[in-house]
């Protein structure tokens, strides 16, 4: 056993993999949750950042917003 199978696994055999296929009506809802449950982060994260700038922070409140929502979209279609 090499290492890489250790630390990977070892690799599927043809009719293994078949079993492991996501459909695109399974794999959509799947992958779509975790893309945009991960692009929840960042908008937290900018606004706790403005909340430490306060006053200075609010003119910024309107492109970070116009960011976030371009990111989602993105995320949304992809």
């Amino acid at each position: 056993m090499s290492v890489i199978d250790l630390l990977f696994g070892r690799p599927l055999s043809t009719w293994e993999e078949r079993g492991e296929r996501l459909g695109p009506v399974a794999g959509i809802p799947v992958f779509g949750l975790d893309a945009l449950s991960s692009a929840a982060y960042g908008p937290e994260a900018a606004l706790a950042l403005l909340i430490v700038l306060g006053a200075v922070g609010i003119a910024y409140i309107v492109p970070i917003t116009i960011s976030i929502i371009i990111l989602l979209v993105i995320v949304y279609f992809s």
